[in-house]
């Protein structure tokens, strides 16, 4: 049996892994323990990476649909298992309330992977892959010899799951900033415009309006300003960008290996003469859970440990691009590029694609330092790890001696890049890991 490509075209990478397939000729057998663990949410996770990232989502829109699916797992999981994993839904503005549904007869394990994938289909373009996994899921039920009245009855537990969680995810406001009007830049000195290559008008401008999960409001981590905006050479905004403009034009080899690394841009564009191509890859949030995905399996967690990791960090960064999006248009600041191609260096470029929205706090900075705060809560502080998500677009993996160091070599990595001042990267990574510390505390009660 053969699995459906993930690749839309020769461009495009995937993180396709065998899976192994249970037939239906296969007969039942007496199962030996729970025919699902944490390696099969794994498995879920891998399958939420490809489809997101085939589809194209921006990292705004990808952090949502990462969170979702999640919940519902952990949420699912939890109707079974009260006393192993700590409260969330109930934590969560307008969450549903769970605790009403029936799971007679279900099996704990199978419910949650089916209601992550019931969910999952809902917040993709590619429903069928969803679909094709939670048959993959059944079938190995099936062959782990779990009765057809159990399946059912997990099959319709997982179906309530995702009937209590619709009304609140389409109230989310996703729906609605579809239809708002797009972002006119000012074209006022100082800022934010439209940048090269491609003039991309703004990503996701009202993103604010998107409620949060464990946040108070989008606006209640606001950023200090930057220094006045200021065309003079002896300024301190000039020497802010002067400063990025040099760093960019000193790269060593291994500054310049961290840039590309960490680029992580969910819609690389390629021009050759009139000919324009993309290059779909991963995003920031799920680089990060592809993080959890190789450190759990590295450490062997169980299912409550790896499922807790994935949602806890998937609901930090969700909150964490609401509230860096809405001090982006806030602050509605101008790039480096376009300061320094017009004042400094007209033929001057950046080593990574300028993404096309404001620059002031970096969203890197936010999403990577509130999932390294959340997994240092979980599995500790100075916790060494190797990640090698990039491997698969031609670069070797890269190890860290800690979850917050990996976040901060993010943080440089748009430095690096040339496409933030050091200032955004700092404040970034403070509004990170305030977050995702808050998000912590607010499940642990503390």
């Amino acid at each position: 049996m053969q699995l459906s490509p993930f690749i839309r075209s020769t461009r495009y990478a995937s993180f396709v892994a065998p899976l192994l397939l249970w037939t239906a000729c296969q007969g039942p057998t007496t199962p030996a323990g729970p025919a699902f663990g944490a390696e099969d949410l794994r498995t879920a996770n891998r399958k939420l990476l490809e489809v997101a990232m085939v589809d194209g989502f921006s990292p705004p829109v990808a952090a949502r649909v990462y969170v979702y699916p999640h919940l519902a797992h952990y949420g699912t999981l939890r109707l079974f298992r009260p006393n192993e994993l700590e409260p969330v839904l109930p934590l969560i503005h307008d969450a549903p309330d769970l605790s009403t549904i029936n799971t007679d007869g279900a099996d704990a394990e199978l419910t949650a992977l089916l209601a992550f994938c019931r969910i999952g289909r809902t917040v993709v373009f590619s429903e069928f892959e969803l679909d094709g996994l939670a048959d993959v899921f059944l079938a190995k039920a099936k062959a782990h010899g779990i009765p057809e009245i159990g399946i059912q009855a997990s099959v319709r537990t997982a179906e309530a799951v995702a009937d209590a969680f619709a009304p609140w995810m389409k109230s989310d406001g996703y729906v609605t900033t579809r239809t708002l009007d797009r972002f006119t830049s000012s074209k006022e000195p100082g800022h934010w415009v439209e940048t090269s290559p491609d003039y991309t008008t703004a990503l996701e401008p009202h993103w604010q309006k998107i409620r949060p999960m464990m946040i108070p409001n989008a606006a209640f981590d606001t950023v200090p300003p930057m220094p006045p905006y200021s065309t003079d050479p002896g300024s301190a905004f000039h020497a802010m960008v002067k400063e990025v403009y040099d760093g960019a034009m000193n790269l060593t080899d291994s500054t310049r290996m961290i840039a590309l690394y960490w680029d992580d841009n969910p819609n690389i564009s390629s021009h050759r003469g009139h000919m324009v191509t993309q290059e779909h890859r991963i995003s920031p949030p799920g680089h990060w859970l592809n993080i959890v995905s190789t450190h759990s399996r590295a450490q062997q967690s169980d299912l409550h440990t790896t499922t807790k990791a994935y949602t806890w960090c998937a609901l930090a960064m969700y909150d964490g691009v609401i509230a860096c999006w809405n001090e982006k248009f806030r602050t509605d600041l101008v790039r480096p590029i376009t300061y320094v191609q017009e004042l400094i260096d007209p033929d001057w470029n950046t080593v990574i694609q300028t993404p096309p929205f404001p620059e002031y706090p970096s969203g890197h900075s936010v999403t990577s330092a509130a999932a390294a705060s959340v997994l240092t809560a979980i599995y500790g502080d100075d916790q060494p790890f190797t990640d090698s998500t990039e491997v698969l677009f031609g670069m070797g993996p890269r190890h860290f001696l800690s979850f917050h160091d990996a976040g901060w070599e993010v943080s440089m990595s748009r430095f690096y890049g040339g496409i933030h001042y050091m200032k955004s990267i700092e404040e970034g990574n403070r509004q990170g890991r305030r977050i995702g510390d808050l998000v912590v505390a607010t499940i642990n009660q503390e």
